[in-house]
């Protein structure tokens, strides 16, 4: 809710200060008194494009402030908007060489006041572009209008869609990740065929390369180990040397107990012996294990190559290409998992979207009653605000998306966080104008009577606490001017409501009622804005009725008007000028 508003330096404005109040505040003056300057400084602290031209004639600079409450149960909204959390809120504008917006003294950019702004106040008049031109305010003041089981709806909708979003997101990631795996599997399938008809043995290839070593030098290595066998353990012409020590020891055995010294050396010559014995043996072994022919070097020279092959292929190594193979066989062995969670998360979503689709259906269903319950009372309202062949309708449709949830008849429809329903308000002002946009058909008085009659009707508080409309009554009067009145004492009941008029029957409504006033001063102009009451507000009203009355009746009539709207009786037969 506004306040308070400051002005300095701004045009006709030297300084003004003026609290606004809770309810229906009421705006009048004389034409060309100042009233627009004082919107235009309103929409200068919310945002809106200043021109350095508006700078008051001597002043350096124009200085606007407008004070704002925020409720207490909606200050985590504020951190959204990148706002400290304060109960209340100070925006200032300046306009001069450099035009610094502020929110509660700190520097802010002028399109996050401008985002502030649209949260704080909406308004509606001429030049002002009325945000119930968007689809979004009109499905929404659609559902205020429907009632509680709408919001209640509209909220599950919303927690609905956004659970259906994020598990639509974590399944398509799933089938990416499946389809990766999926090549994957088939490489590791083609990886282990191949692997495994090798039958690769860690260490294998080292082994054969020394095996095709001693292969190479067959001949040599057989002569050589057959030579030394012959020195150790001799052959049929002649004695070894294992042979020939064991004689000698079996001669000498008597003599080897008469000298210790000798007798070492025995032993000696038995350990050498032992030595001799083994190694005989260690050499018939070898030339056992030698192949009798070089047959064997082609097997060995093939298998070499196709281990070689296959670990370029896998890696580098033979090791590297049998840590592959166990990969692949690890791999296959959880084969399938990943299509039992796509499974599960497909029928999840698919009950999810059953939830949301039946939601979205009775939202609908909701929202068609209260479309043409609401166009048929905006269209009467229209009617007694001298807009008598004027026609509301509101218009429900769904877009098709193939991505979409499943509707009636197995449609799949786009959905939102409110709903697969989209919204427009379509107006024919004149008789035989055809249904067309506000966008497109209604002028700037006009769109704000559809607003004032929409607002008048919903039944809930909106986003923005505070409503403007300026110069709502142009060209009413009489039982239009009434209605008119009444319904923005509807509005005011819920949301502070502030209006720019020229009648008295809506200016004697208003619970606060405040006067721009210009006055010269040493040949310059320059307004004022100043609260009116007693017998000032009766003489302000005897001046909005006195275009067809005389003073002195006008005065009487005033005063009679302000009896009857504090009476709670709406004032009807009062002709204003």
């Amino acid at each position: 809710m506004l306040l308070e508003l400051r002005v300095r330096g701004l045009a006709v404005i030297e300084s003004a200060q003026c609290a606004f109040g809770d309810g229906l505040n009421v705006l009048t003056g004389e034409t060309g008194s100042g009233k627009s300057i004082l919107l235009a400084a309103l929409g200068l602290a919310l945002g809106d494009r200043g021109d350095p031209q508006m700078v008051r004639q001597g002043a350096e600079r124009a200085l606007v402030s407008a004070t704002f409450s925020w409720p207490d149960d909606q200050t985590e909204q504020l951190a959204g908007l990148g706002v400290a959390p304060a109960e209340v809120l100070v925006l200032t504008r300046e306009l001069g060489p450099r035009s610094p917006a502020r929110i509660n003294g700190g520097l802010v950019p002028a399109s996050q006041l401008r985002e502030l702004g649209e949260r704080l106040v909406e308004r509606h008049g001429q030049g002002t572009a009325s945000r119930w031109l968007r689809e979004s305010d009109q499905r929404a003041g659609l559902d205020g209008y429907a009632g509680a089981r709408a919001l209640e709806l509209r909220a599950a909708v919303a927690e609905l869609e956004r659970n259906h979003r994020l598990l639509a997101q974590k399944l398509a990631v799933a089938q990416d990740r499946t389809l990766a795996e999926a090549s994957h599997l088939a490489g590791a399938r083609s990886d282990l065929a191949e692997l495994e008809a090798v039958r690769l043995i860690p260490g294998e290839d080292h082994r054969l390369r020394e095996e095709r070593e001693r292969l190479l030098h067959l001949v040599r290595l057989q002569e050589a180990a057959e030579g030394l066998r012959r020195a150790v353990v001799g052959s049929d012409a002649d004695l070894g040397a294992a042979d020939a020590i064991a004689a000698e020891l079996q001669a000498g055995r008597p003599a080897f107990a008469i000298d210790p010294e000798l007798d070492r050396s025995r032993v000696q010559a038995e350990d050498a012996l032992a030595i001799l014995r083994d190694l005989g043996l260690q050499l018939g072994s070898y030339l056992e294990r030698l192949p009798p022919d070089q047959g064997r070097l082609e097997e060995v020279e093939e298998r070499l190559e196709l281990l070689e092959r296959v670990a370029r292929r896998h890696g580098g190594t033979l090791e590297e290409a049998i840590r592959r193979r166990e990969a692949a066989r690890q791999l296959l062995a959880v084969e399938g998992t990943a299509g039992l969670d796509l499974r599960e998360l497909g029928a999840q979503l698919e009950k999810l979207g059953e939830r949301l689709a039946a939601s979205c259906q009775e939202l609908t269903e909701i929202r068609s009653g209260a479309a043409t319950e609401l166009a048929a009372e905006v269209t009467r309202d229209l009617h007694q605000m001298l807009m008598p062949a004027a026609e509301l309708r509101v218009r429900l449709w769904r877009d098709e998306d193939p991505e979409g949830v499943t509707g009636p008849g197995g449609v799949r429809y786009r959905v939102s966080a409110d709903g697969w329903d989209r919204v427009q308000f379509l107006l024919a002002a004149n008789r035989g104008d055809p249904l067309r946009p506000l966008t497109e058909a209604a002028s700037g008085g006009e769109l704000s009577r559809v607003v004032l009659a929409v607002l008048a009707r919903l039944s809930i508080r909106a986003e923005a606490g505070t409503v403007v409309f300026d110069e709502i009554d142009e060209g009413l009067g009489g039982e239009a001017a009434n209605r008119v009145g009444d319904l923005l004492l509807q509005v005011a009941g819920q949301r502070q409501v502030i209006c720019v008029t020229h009648l008295a029957t809506i200016a004697a409504r208003g619970r606060r009622h405040l006067r721009v006033r210009k006055t010269e001063s040493q040949g310059r102009s320059m307004s004022h804005l100043e609260p009116v009451e007693g017998e000032e507000r009766v003489n302000e009203l005897a001046r909005l009725l006195a275009g067809k009355a005389t003073p002195a009746a006008a005065r009487h009539h005033a005063a009679e008007l302000l009896a009857a709207v504090g009476a709670g009786v709406a004032a009807s037969g009062v002709e204003d000028g």
